[in-house]
């Protein structure tokens, strides 16, 4: 009798029929109350009716019958993640390992959990190994994006993505696809999803919220203030900071500076996550900056640095942070050998240009006007290069610690290789007509292996004052990653930028390339003197539409991926020009000692 009974409930739960299962269990359970299977499948009846919390109930008391199953402990488990019980998830999920467990509701689960609680590169493992073993199943493979995406890895996660079926998808699911796509870069994929499930239901905060976040990084300040401006504060109140976020982006954008500081302050006296907390704070100080409130600003940063800081321990697989900028001990030890200034033989389009220069110096600027020229190809901050680098550093003979050795022993096979890998990873971004200009910031620091992979490059070096450049990169939100690290103080980055300087100037001397300088401050000044300087360096003519680039800029359709993304929208103003003056309180002595040589150097001046 008891197992017709359980057989005819598990069957009108196949039936979408819970309500019926849940009543039948209850007569079994009210004659056999210890009942493990009956325990288990009420439950089942009881989540697929939303009641969560009745569900864990049930299934903790199972558990308790019977401690060694190892399913009971997963349903609970389950259970627990449903109830935002993330502890006792990770405890259930646990136990269900040490019985022996070895399934991908196991491993998803316990990924879950583990995302929920913050340990995200242990959440990566689990939820890598559910996704090798059923790549299959979007809910695993939305899980192993989602912890691929608090990582920052980026192109794994496109490619992740790809493999989706949205047809099957619920709509808690394309939620969460169009917030990943979003991540990843695809903006147009995210927008579409977005109009989808508002369309569907125009409630749905969520959405919203996180829609006019992606209007706002695409400059599409209008239309995402009328997306968020229907949703009251009340009701998002329990989002973790994410209507703050938008809100107040919006707000300062707008011009309200005082609108978004109201929004952010109550939100920023509540328990958030350490990510969260900083993009609050990096917002605040933007906030307090266009207002003028130096020490205000200031005051926010030093928290929005901490908690980036804390944001990035999590994502590390222990709790010593790299060294920033380590790279950097890769360097010439002598000058290079005149023979690879040869030209490379292969079928490979004509060396790209490279634009570099220290964060903050006005490169994303310089970048839009020459991808208005019709004659060149952006790739925008996309590490092209270190993708081919990476390939030559796992050679089996390959040292860092003696680069001119390393380099030269490449034979000409390795070096076609690699220029071959770099381009295939160019066209995953760009599919370049005409000649490309590589614009990544610090591929200043891989001037060595340009120079033997690319021997006919140009170079295009962007300066602008120290002290605004160290402000500018202090003051940005560069990501969980630890390079920016290396900013977390007006003293800490002035010292990243006088060994990154140094790097460069003493390669230069080992490695003769061909540079173009051009200081910010002298291109803001007089923009068609000094394009068509830079113009004519690159054997070509200026085009009149390059003078007009932030237009273009202001219609683009995919992100500026850049935090000056604000910025290049504007048509070219000198608003940016000594503003590090505002702040010269903050700078201590040592930092202006530090910086100090660079402001000669460069020809730049203290008042």
């Amino acid at each position: 009798m008891v197992q017709i009974q359980l057989a005819q409930a598990l069957d009108y739960l196949n039936r979408g029929q819970p309500r019926q299962a849940a009543a039948l269990m209850r007569q079994l359970l009210e004659l056999t109350p210890d009942s493990v299977q009956g325990l288990q499948v009420l439950a089942l009846a009881m989540a697929q009716q939303g009641e969560a919390g009745t569900a864990r109930q049930l299934l903790d008391r199972a558990t308790r019958l019977q401690p060694q199953s190892s399913e009971l402990w997963i349903n609970l488990g389950n259970a627990c993640l449903e109830c935002r019980d993330h502890a006792g998830a990770d405890l259930a999920f646990q136990r269900a390992r040490a019985l022996g467990s070895q399934t991908v509701a196991c491993w998803l689960g316990q990924g879950l959990a583990c995302l929920a609680l913050h340990r995200f590169v242990e959440a990566n493992d689990w939820l890598a190994r559910a996704f090798a073993t059923e790549p299959d199943a979007d809910d695993v493979r939305l899980a192993y994006a989602q912890s691929l995406s608090e990582l920052e890895r980026f192109d794994a996660l496109v490619q992740c993505l790809d493999g989706v079926n949205e047809a099957g998808l619920n709509a808690e699911q394309q939620r969460v696809l169009a917030w990943l796509w979003a991540q990843a870069g695809r903006e147009q994929q995210a927008l579409a999803f977005y109009r989808r499930l508002l369309q569907q239901a125009p409630g749905d905060h969520e959405s919203r919220i996180r829609l006019a976040l992606l209007l706002e990084r695409l400059n599409r300040i209008p239309e995402a203030a009328t997306v968020i401006d229907p949703i009251e504060p009340e009701a998002a109140a329990s989002d973790a900071g994410m209507f703050a976020l938008a809100s107040a982006r919006v707000s300062r954008r707008l011009g309200d500076a005082g609108a978004a500081i109201a929004r952010l302050m109550p939100v920023l006296s509540r328990e958030l996550p350490a990510a969260m907390r900083a993009q609050l704070q990096f917002e605040l100080a933007k906030c307090h900056d266009m207002q003028g409130a130096v020490d205000d600003a200031m005051a926010a940063l030093a928290h929005a640095h901490d908690a980036a800081g804390a944001a990035f321990l999590e994502r590390l697989p222990d709790t010593r942070p790299p060294a920033p900028l380590g790279w950097l001990q890769q360097r010439m030890r002598h000058p290079a050998p005149v023979s690879w200034q040869a030209q490379v033989e292969d079928a490979a389009p004509v060396d790209p240009v490279f634009l570099v220069g220290f964060p903050r110096s006005g490169t994303t600027l310089l970048e839009r006007m020459l991808d208005a020229h019709p004659q060149l190809d952006v790739l925008d901050e996309r590490p092209a290069l270190e993708v081919a680098i990476e390939q030559l550093r796992n050679d089996a003979h390959w040292r860092d610690s003696d680069l001119d050795h390393s380099l030269a022993a490449l034979r000409p096979a390795q070096i076609v290789q690699a220029r071959q890998c770099y381009w295939s990873e160019v066209r995953r971004h760009v599919q370049p007509q005409h000649r490309l200009v590589d614009k990544y910031p610090l591929t200043m620091t891989r001037l060595p292996y340009v120079a033997r992979l690319f021997p006919q490059s140009d170079w295009l070096l962007l300066l602008r004052h120290p002290c605004d450049c160290v402000l500018s990169c202090h003051m940005q939100a560069f990501g969980m990653n630890g390079g920016a690290l290396a900013f977390a103080s007006l003293e800490s980055t002035a010292r990243t930028y006088a060994a990154v300087m140094a790097w460069w100037e003493a390669q230069r001397q080992r490695v003769p390339v061909r540079v173009h300088v051009l200081r910010y401050e002298d291109l803001v000044h007089d923009v068609p003197a000094r394009l068509e300087a830079l113009m004519g360096f690159l054997s070509l003519s200026m085009a009149p539409e390059q003078l007009a680039s932030h237009r273009a800029s202001a219609t683009r359709t995919r992100r500026i991926n850049t935090p000056s993304y604000a910025q290049v929208i504007q048509p070219v103003n000198a608003n940016a020009i000594d503003r590090w003056k505002r702040y010269r309180a903050h700078f201590s002595d040592a930092t202006l000692a530090t910086l100090a040589p660079w402001v000669e150097r460069y020809g730049y001046r203290w008042d």
